[in-house]
């Protein structure tokens, strides 16, 4: 998936007939598990707190910002997840933003002891919006750079509900899933004649987790996890791959964005996005932080300034050492 496009070419796309808009990544995509999939909701020992924050092409004021904070639980005795997230997103100054509420279910079967299989739905409630002053549109460039537009038919506000489903396979050490957002195509248009379909968007995610001290899966203090991450959106489409060692309670992960050398969205331009630096710690008290940094490698590279993401985790009740790791689905940070 192209990193972003621009708010101009963001609104250029909500009032017309075809949809470009996407939605907002997150490098630290399994530390918003209710976003990426929601089968993975209450992939948990019973309750967790998620909030993120991603500030994209810092170099470029005010850059692109995205908040979310969710809430899941897992109620293990009917094998079922539930949660509510809300996530909030800014497209640079010109005011392009969506804020949507949504709630997720989940329901886990198992295959065996060590085997199971999770389906999730989410359903959430979208507000999309833009500050017209903000705009400059042809006409006004056309009267002399005129104060206001004669545009008609514009709509500051658009409101519409939107689907999303998955699917998780997963052991003690391996998980495989997917999930395919928008699953009604809502119509995000701006115009009150036109009409923008929002493309579905398309995960697949796999990883696996490698024990480095001898020890079984779940009992290791020191894991390396190795995933992937392939979304697709319209013509837009990017592979993340790479990993984190997990050191008792500290984490480091490399991780690499795009398709280069696969696919080229036009001449000179080719899928290639960023190397992503991360770094996390978990407390005593269950609190997990994680930042991590992209450097872009794109052609934007001199201009952007890269992306900062920061994640915070808290669960409860206190996890015991002699939990074993197959009572909770894979994968998590």
């Amino acid at each position: 998936m192209k990193a972003r496009l621009g708010p101009i070419a963001l609104l250029a796309g909500l009032l017309s007939t075809p949809a470009v808009a996407q939605d907002p990544q997150l490098s630290q995509f399994y530390a918003s598990p209710m976003y990426l999939n929601p089968a993975l909701t209450g992939n948990t020992y019973q309750d967790r707190l998620q909030l993120n924050y991603r500030l994209q092409w810092a170099g470029i004021p005010p850059g692109f910002e995205t908040y979310a904070v969710g809430w899941d639980h897992r109620a293990a005795q009917v094998n079922s997840g539930v949660g509510v997230m809300v996530m909030h997103d800014r497209a640079g100054s010109n005011g392009l933003s969506f804020t949507q509420a949504s709630a997720a279910y989940s329901y886990e079967a198992r295959i065996d002891r060590k085997r199971a299989m999770r389906g999730g739905l989410r359903l959430g409630y979208t507000q999309r919006s833009y500050d017209p002053d903000n705009f400059l549109f042809a006409d006004q460039v056309i009267r002399d750079n005129a104060s206001t537009s004669l545009e008609s038919g514009l709509i500051e506000r658009v409101s519409y509900f939107d689907v999303s489903a998955g699917g998780l396979y997963f052991t003690e050490a391996f998980w495989a899933g997917f999930s395919v957002n928008h699953l009604n195509r809502p119509d995000q248009s701006l115009q009150s004649d036109g009409e923008a379909r929002l493309p579905m968007r398309t995960s697949v995610h796999l990883g696996h987790r490698i024990p480095l001290d001898g020890l079984s899966v779940g009992r290791s203090r020191t894991e390396l996890t190795l995933a992937a991450h392939y979304k697709a959106q319209g013509k837009w489409d990017q592979l993340d791959v790479g990993g984190y060692l997990h050191l008792e309670q500290v984490s480091f992960g490399l991780w690499y964005r795009g398709l280069p050398g696969i696919k080229a969205y036009a001449p000179g331009y080719p899928n290639d996005d960023a190397v992503i630096l991360m770094a996390g710690f978990e407390t005593d008290r269950q609190w997990t932080f994680i930042y991590c940094y992209d450097i872009t490698v794109s052609w934007l590279a001199r201009s952007s300034g890269g992306a900062h993401e920061l994640s915070v985790r808290y669960e409860w009740p206190r996890r015991t050492k002699n939990r074993k790791a197959k009572i909770v689905p894979c994968p998590k940070f």
